[in-house]
């Protein structure tokens, strides 16, 4: 019993704090409320662009629109639906640019790549 006791103790520590799921809709009605917490949202990605450093994307989910930067290189394109993890902050700093509630992810995940029309060539020629 204490083995078990001491490995689910672990498992919890391991697993880190809870993050909420929330919608883009919840962060632009109440930033102040999110500001600084470890968040979970899923939606469609547009504008995808990536810069010097990071990948940044405007999240869409049906509720609102929410800007996302990941620090590094995402392969996320538009029309891809996406899960992210991260922070929201109130401000980021990328580069000479200061991002108002805006989420900072940690991870990004293609959960379904957007559907190409078809004759889309899929490699240049």
């Amino acid at each position: 019993m204490r083995l078990f006791t001491l490995a689910l103790f672990v498992l919890l520590i391991a697993c880190g704090p809870p993050r909420s799921v929330v919608t883009a809709g919840a962060l632009v009605e109440d930033p102040t409320r999110y500001d600084g917490a470890e968040i979970v949202l899923a939606g469609i990605v547009e504008n995808p662009r990536r810069s010097a450093g990071y990948t940044a994307f405007t999240l869409v989910d049906g509720t609102a629109r929410v800007p996302v930067i990941a620090w590094g290189t995402q392969e996320v394109g538009m029309g891809d639906a996406v899960e992210v993890r991260g922070a929201f902050r109130s401000q980021v700093r990328a580069g000479d640019q200061v991002l108002s509630d805006t989420v900072e992810a940690k991870f990004v995940r293609v959960v379904r790549a957007a559907v190409q029309p078809p004759g889309t060539p899929v490699s240049p020629p």
